[in-house]
């Protein structure tokens, strides 16, 4: 704790400094003018508009346009009552306009936050330049809008949206992220490219493909991925297995005739064959037959086999290591539960097209600042501390203190006073409620990170 105590003496204002980088007026406003939203001052402040929007937690349980005009009328002071702009022009001002502002200011804050970060992968996973997590949550939306995104399984009663969603690992928080209907389906959202080499993915079996996978490879990446239940790989070669299990290779086996031979325990390192159309060049796609390894281990509880496939070199990753790098997926998951639980993202009521967009937008800059500045925190605290704050009672105590940000925010621009204090004292509550006082910690978090 001395370690971390002294940093804080030494970093002063640290806050307030991370608020100018990253909230800053000068930066909304050039991106409300390129996105169009905003050709020149009038009654409505952009800039004040993004802060409510994103610190203005709700009160209710259904956030409502008459809440956020109410807030936002409390906090711009610099019109008098009679030039405060009316709720029906300000109702006028969420169109497709400001969703292409929000999305801008969204793109912005996740490059931001991913370029801004000195974490590195430790271990076997060092000469990794990142680890991708790919997945995507259903957003339920209002019934009114069963037209626009009607739901994937209903009887036309229902409506919903889907966030598909690219995680990294170092920089904690999303890499990229896109809004479709629901009955968009995840694997024509995945966009595969250069960008993936010396890159892990990590895959659902959502993003299950054959061919997605032969791609990764070809452009220098990895994964690892659950195995379909319903996949035919055969069976190629034995990486590791018992003596007994060894009995029962037959080259060209099906996996599954395999699996069913094997003895129901231990675990099993095989290497497949995997039939798919693809072409490297790009030209015409034709059947290729490419191997891949599948790591095998049996589940005495439930009776099963869990399979996952990977293009990990074995002599690199052991058969422990892919199961616990598959784990590791969970962090996606927690992020969604971080958004519909904390970012009232849970069950969305607004019946207007452009307004749920740009709540979505809102909540998903929100939680970007808040992995920013988490990360930016974290970084600053003694290594042994460091799996003491998990992003799960960070979101709720951020949440909490939202309006604090707000309340900041509006002296910093109105008020006579310093507010460094202020900042320096809001940081201090951040740490203090953030540091889990639980014996487990929430290793998850870090386990595979070096700052």
């Amino acid at each position: 704790m001395k370690g971390m105590k002294s940093r804080q003496i030494i970093g002063g204002n640290r806050l307030a400094t991370w608020q100018k980088k990253l909230l800053s007026a000068d930066i909304v406003m050039e991106k409300a003018r390129n996105s169009g939203y905003v050709k020149r001052l009038r009654k409505l402040n952009p800039t004040y508009l993004l802060y409510i929007l994103v610190f203005g937690i709700s009160s209710h349980s259904i956030p409502t346009l008459e809440e956020v005009y109410r807030r936002y009328i409390d906090f711009d002071e610099t019109l008098d009552q009679k030039n405060k702009i009316r709720i029906q022009s300000f109702s006028n001002r969420f169109d497709e306009g400001l969703v292409k502002f929000l999305h801008e200011m969204l793109d912005y804050y996740i490059d931001t936050t991913c370029l801004d970060c000195s974490a590195k992968l430790k271990g076997s996973l060092q000469n990794l330049k990142d680890i991708f997590i790919q997945d995507s949550s259903i957003i339920r939306v209002s019934a009114k809008l069963k037209k626009v995104w009607p739901a994937q399984r209903s009887n036309g009663a229902a409506a919903g949206l889907k966030i598909h969603t690219v995680y990294s690992a170092i920089s904690h928080s999303i890499k990229s992220i896109e809004v479709s209907g629901e009955r968009e389906h995840d694997s024509k959202m995945l966009k595969i490219g250069p960008n993936f080499k010396d890159v892990l993915s990590l895959f659902d079996l959502g993003y299950y493909s054959n061919s997605v996978f032969a791609k990764i490879k070809h452009y220098g990446g990895f994964f690892v991925s659950r195995l379909k239940t319903n996949a035919t790989p055969k069976v190629n070669k034995i990486l590791s297995a018992s003596s007994q299990v060894k009995k029962q290779f037959q080259k060209g086996m099906p996996l599954n005739e395999f699996l069913e031979k094997c003895p129901k325990k231990d675990k099993i390192d095989i290497l497949c064959t995997f039939k798919t159309r693809f072409n490297p060049d790009g030209g015409k796609i034709k059947t290729i037959y490419i191997n891949f390894r599948v790591v095998c281990f049996w589940d005495e509880k439930a009776s099963i086999w869990h399979t996952y496939v990977t293009n990990l070199h074995k002599k690199a990753y052991s058969t422990d290591e892919i199961y616990q790098l598959y784990r590791y997926r969970w962090i996606i998951e927690l992020l969604f539960k971080e958004l519909k639980g904390d970012y009232d993202l849970g069950n969305l009521h607004l019946a207007e097209q452009n307004l749920t967009y740009a709540h979505i937008y809102a909540m998903l800059i929100r939680l970007v600042i808040s992995r920013n500045l988490y990360k930016f925190c974290v970084q600053e605290v003694i290594e042994e501390d460091r799996s003491r704050y998990g992003p799960q009672l960070w979101s709720k105590v951020f949440t909490e203190k939202a309006h604090e940000f707000l309340s900041i925010l509006n002296q910093d621009i109105f008020g006579n006073e310093d507010v460094i204090g202020r900042w320096d004292k809001l940081e201090s509550s951040l740490r203090h409620l953030a540091k889990s006082r639980h014996k487990k910690y929430q290793r998850l978090s870090f386990k595979f990170l070096a700052f």
